[in-house]
């Protein structure tokens, strides 16, 4: 794997990542009771770059799969 700004080789090892409200949000995602429900993913683990500092996140295994399966039809 390689920094996607230096393209640098030297990166940390992976670690468990928790921030406040740092998701990307799908609108209209799938149905709710009353409306369409958002998907929010948020990042769960991270690497960073040790040449520029450039912080590489990586969503969770859940919601990653739920956009792999795409929106409901």
């Amino acid at each position: 794997m390689k920094c996607p700004v230096c393209q640098s080789e030297n990166l940390s090892d992976e670690a468990e990542y928790a921030a406040f409200e740092n998701t990307a949000r799908f609108r209209d995602w799938e149905p709710g009771v009353l409306q369409w429900k958002d998907l929010a993913v948020g990042a769960e683990r991270a690497r960073i770059c040790l040449d520029c500092g450039y912080l590489l996140l990586f969503a969770g295994g859940a919601k990653l799969e739920k956009l792999r399966k795409g929106r409901p039809a």
